[in-house]
């Protein structure tokens, strides 16, 4: 989704999420295709840097590349997925599967980001 500022250029992304919501969103996306079944970097940066998704990415795909092995990287680093030995497979890939940890802090964000949603909203009106 592409917007324009004031300056008259236009961004793809949204220009009101910080880095760090977008940090936060983007660990919970890729969570969330883990735990759909494992994965491998760059297969999960193909799904994730469709137009849809965008809105919640930098606007180069080198950023979202850099970006998706850095969440992916951090998460493995907490424990929330771990590394999962692709038998018979070529090439070498690097698949990831979702860890129990991985599953409840995916379950409790989503609660607690819901629920932080629905509360901003009442302030909001």
């Amino acid at each position: 989704m592409a917007y324009t500022k004031a300056d008259g250029k236009s961004y793809i992304g949204n220009p009101y999420m910080t880095k760090d919501m977008k940090r936060q969103v983007l660990k919970l996306m890729v969570l969330r295709r883990i735990r759909a079944g494992r994965a491998y970097s760059y297969a999960i940066i193909k799904e994730l840097g469709n137009e849809h998704l965008s809105m919640f990415l930098k606007k180069d795909t080198g950023s979202v590349k850099n970006d998706v092995y850095n969440t992916i990287n951090a998460l493995e680093r907490s424990g929330y997925i771990k590394f999962s030995p692709a038998s018979g497979m070529a090439g070498g890939k690097k698949y990831y599967v979702i860890t129990a940890k991985g599953r409840r802090v995916l379950t409790e964000s989503k609660r607690l980001f819901l629920a932080s949603m629905r509360e901003l909203m009442k302030i909001l009106g």
